[in-house]
């Protein structure tokens, strides 16, 4: 089921760290996410404890689920949207998030240029590419992660910094945006790209043609493509097809449908197409991927 939301413009968020602390830790229990397609000047990270759905950070779009973790660079567009039936009121469902948020520079404009801090130094020039982090890094920062949301006084600083030198020190990573990937100077001076992603989350199982997106946010038809491109690095299908596959995969993990079931309810009018580019984009089959994703005891 589509879900109606308005066009919005990416907002600069600004993060409250209180009058106590040099940086914000909270813990977010919401219904759902929805957070707007936004931005800020701190760096992010933020671990999904439970939830399902799709996130955006620049001109990647990826489903999330329970254990997303992400490390995001100051000024770096983002949302997560939760999935459809966050939406209708279920009390089943919620979700559960940590986030921190910092300044680069609140422990000092000299600091990170210790000769000690380099490796850190790197990982958030990097994070300006958003960074998903998997793996054992995974679960030792989950628990950190955890533990800092009790800490106090120098421990906070402490363990922030520990964390940091964990993502830094290990392979356990990926980069979210692709290479080359430019953070806009002016997302909020009459950007239509949030007006586009909104329109496409909101209608992708439906068919779409360029002509009917374009009129939606209001440019013209000939630029669009051009338009999309220059701002994101990949054409309009591109992204549309990564919409379909990434709420394909949620829906093969599920196991609660079928594969032609799954390709009519992802947008694809035929089985073989989808079939087809499932396999180009994700490297295995959809029957592949939902055997690799079934759990041992079923």
């Amino acid at each position: 089921m589509a879900i109606k939301t308005a066009a919005i413009k990416p907002i600069l968020r600004k993060i409250d760290t209180g009058h106590s602390h040099s940086f914000s830790v909270r813990e977010d229990i919401y219904p759902f996410l929805y957070n707007h397609w936004h931005y800020h000047p701190e760096t992010e990270l933020t671990y999904i404890r439970k939830g399902r759905g799709m996130r955006l950070v620049g001109n990647s779009i990826e489903p999330f689920r329970d254990g997303d973790l992400i490390l995001l660079g100051p000024d770096l567009p983002h949302l997560w949207r939760s999935d459809s039936e966050y939406f209708e009121g279920r009390r089943d469902l919620h979700i559960e998030a940590i986030a921190i948020h910092f300044n680069e520079n609140f422990w000092g404009s000299d600091f990170l240029r210790l000769p000690e801090m380099k490796p850190v130094r790197t990982l958030l020039s990097q994070a300006k590419r958003g960074i998903r982090i998997t793996g054992d890094t995974s679960r030792q920062l989950v628990s950190k992660m955890e533990a800092m949301l009790h800490a106090s006084e120098a421990h906070r600083v402490s363990g922030l910094l520990d964390m940091l030198q964990c993502i830094a020190s290990s392979g356990d990573y990926a980069f979210l945006t692709t290479s080359g990937f430019n953070i806009a100077s002016d997302w909020s001076q009459n950007d239509k790209i949030n007006s586009i992603y909104t329109y496409t989350l909101t209608n992708f199982q439906k068919k779409i043609s360029i002509k009917t997106i374009a009129a939606e946010v209001d440019i013209n038809q000939n630029s669009f493509c051009r338009y999309f491109k220059t701002r994101t690095m990949k054409t309009y299908w591109q992204f549309l097809l990564e919409v379909r596959i990434g709420h394909a995969c949620k829906l093969l993990m599920e196991n609660k449908m079928n594969i032609l079931d799954i390709s009519h309810e992802c947008g694809f009018t035929n089985l073989s197409n989808f079939n087809r580019k499932f396999k180009a984009m994700i490297k295995m089959t959809p029957m592949q991927y939902a055997k690799a994703y079934m759990p041992v005891n079923s």
